[in-house]
């Protein structure tokens, strides 16, 4: 999995000194824009999480200024939603919601007059919430904790299309860092699954794969 984890990264640090690299000459012809994509998360690592819980979705939302040639600056929510698979832990239904909010900054580059492509970081500041414990009757519940914060830092990559006027649809891909450590026995997801003690090493990241919808806004002056 860490093996996984560095290639993605590369390959997103690849796209993003590909794309700083490569000036088409052609301008953004809109000053601010509105992304959302859609994709079901992946763990990586910190294999406790990963035997426990399945990636639902992660939709992330940001609006962004163009503040010179291309670079981006704006705002950041996301959030998504882990549960327990049956093949995982079967005969409970605990999810994990993860909620997301920072700053993210990114660069666009137009390969033509219907597509660009972009590649972005953002740095959040995160909170985890699980709902549907399961727990034995009887347990003494000193050391229950289904609440966490924590920092995340998300690289991202992607293109998307114009299809009419504004609005654009394309395809995205990110690795999401954090320095959240999974503990199952602070949700004693231990009473219904056997953990040792190795699974518990690693901080807790995952990759995303999915779609983005995008409008711009506010043209250039001397564009229509």
């Amino acid at each position: 999995m860490a093996k996984r984890l560095f290639f993605i990264s590369f390959f997103i640090f690849y796209l993003i000194t590909t794309c700083l690299s490569q000036n088409v000459g052609k301008n953004i012809p809109f000053r601010m824009n509105f992304h959302m994509s859609v994709s079901v998360p992946h763990g990586v690592s910190n294999k406790a999480f990963r035997s426990s819980f399945t990636g639902i979705y992660d939709i992330a939302m940001n609006v962004n200024a163009q503040v010179f040639k291309g670079f981006m600056a704006g705002i950041q929510f996301r959030t998504n939603d882990w549960k327990t698979a049956d093949n995982k832990i079967p005969g409970i239904n605990t999810h994990a919601k993860a909620h997301n909010g920072g700053l993210r900054i990114s660069y666009e580059f137009v390969r033509s007059e219907q597509s660009t492509a972009f590649v972005g970081i953002a740095a959040e500041r995160s909170m985890i919430k699980y709902s549907g414990l399961s727990i034995n009757s009887g347990t003494d519940l000193m050391l229950l904790k289904d609440k966490d914060f924590y920092n995340s830092v998300v690289l991202d990559a992607g293109m998307f299309f114009y299809t009419e006027g504004n609005f654009a649809i394309g395809f995205n891909l990110s690795t999401v860092l954090t320095n959240y450590n999974f503990d199952p026995y602070a949700l004693y997801l231990n009473q219904h699954h056997a953990y040792i003690a190795s699974d518990l090493n690693g901080i807790w990241t995952h990759f995303n794969l999915g779609f983005n919808l995008v409008y711009s806004f506010l043209n250039k002056i001397g564009k229509t």
